[in-house]
């Protein structure tokens, strides 16, 4: 969460206004009462908008901390995949001078992580994961450490991605981290143990799913194994294949330039 003076000062103005709002409700309903006339509606309606006051700065401190960045890297990052341009931001915001509050969320570093993934900045999505696993809560700690396993998965690390993906499913784990490690052994798992067709039929099942349709981001990196999969297997047409539409739809992605790259090897 990065809260910077100028969000601090919107969220304390708009708590102000509505606080002096109810004041001015509750001040109406004292008056219209010692006249004996009966507006009990002033005295409800005074009571909710200070309660209101109270949501506005939890609101506030998650919207103008929090929120605002989250939705920034899912429009940038998973949307319109440009993921230099969320890291320029959030960088910006993270050595900020004007901060009322810096506290690292899973939530934010999880985007950053995506997006540092993307530009194959291997060196930072690490630093970035390991950060998540320091911040993280007791309850978001499986989470944290399961994606590091995934990453050292794929970026050729099998020893130790092997020992903590087993560390971990030795916990109990939640409905999202029992689905991660799913994921996990179905693709990175999968593919650094060289088990090409689990790899396969799984990816395939992705660019194929109709719910959750997979957004722009499932398709860049599901096609991008299945051209290396199906490079590995020698099946050069079906490789090309995946690799075009990465060339063609990867958008500012180092996935975009591998996959062009590879192309020219194969041609």
């Amino acid at each position: 969460m990065f809260l910077t003076k100028k969000s601090f000062r919107k969220i304390l103005i708009m708590a102000i206004c509505y606080f002096i709002l109810a004041s001015i409700a509750i001040s109406l309903w004292a008056v219209f009462n010692s006249m004996g006339i009966n507006e009990n509606f002033l005295l409800i309606l005074g009571i909710i908008v200070y309660l209101l006051c109270v949501l506005i700065i939890f609101w506030g401190r998650y919207a103008e901390g929090k929120g605002k960045l989250i939705n920034l890297g899912n429009k940038l990052v998973r949307q319109e995949l440009k993921p230099a341009e969320f890291i320029r931001h959030y960088e910006k915001l993270k050595n900020a001078d004007d901060l009322v509050i810096k506290k690292l969320s899973v939530d934010v570093l999880r985007v950053a992580l995506i997006a540092y993934d993307l530009l194959n900045d291997r060196e930072n999505a690490l630093a970035t994961v390991d950060e998540m696993i320091n911040v993280a809560s007791d309850k978001k700690q499986n989470l944290a450490k399961l994606l590091k396993s995934s990453l050292l998965f794929s970026y050729g690390d099998n020893q130790a991605a092997e020992i903590l993906f087993n560390e971990i499913q030795k916990q109990k784990l939640n409905i999202v981290c029992s689905g991660l490690v799913d994921v996990i052994l179905k693709s990175d798992r999968a593919m650094a143990r060289g088990d090409y067709k689990t790899a396969e039929v799984y990816h395939l099942n992705v660019l194929s799913r109709l719910f959750p349709k997979p957004d722009k981001i499932d398709m860049l990196i599901s096609n991008y194994w299945l051209g290396e999969i199906y490079e590995k297997l020698q099946d050069t047409n079906k490789a090309i294949k995946h690799y075009q539409y990465c060339a063609n739809f990867g958008g500012e992605t180092a996935i975009k330039t591998s996959a062009i790259e590879k192309l020219q090897h194969i041609n």
